[in-house]
């Protein structure tokens, strides 16, 4: 019935309209195949996150940097 519909719509339209109405189906399409690629935050699924691109990267880090600064020593 639905398809019927769309066909009756259709026809009444001029050649260019329904070109466009043809690319809008297949944005919908598009749409529809990229929300269902993302990843979902119900309780079901689990997320995960994208590898961090400094992952392979050495960060050098003070020896001291858990220390507290000697201009705020006096504070503690």
């Amino acid at each position: 019935m639905i398809y019927d519909t769309l066909v009756q719509e259709a026809k009444d339209l001029p050649e260019d309209m329904i070109e466009q109405v043809i690319d809008f189906m297949r944005y919908l399409k598009y749409a529809s195949a990229n929300e269902q690629a993302k990843p979902s935050m119900g309780n079901d699924a689990s997320f995960r996150r994208s590898v961090n691109p400094l992952a392979d990267d050495f960060i050098a880090i003070a020896e001291d940097f858990d220390e507290t600064p000697e201009c705020f020593k006096e504070y503690l």
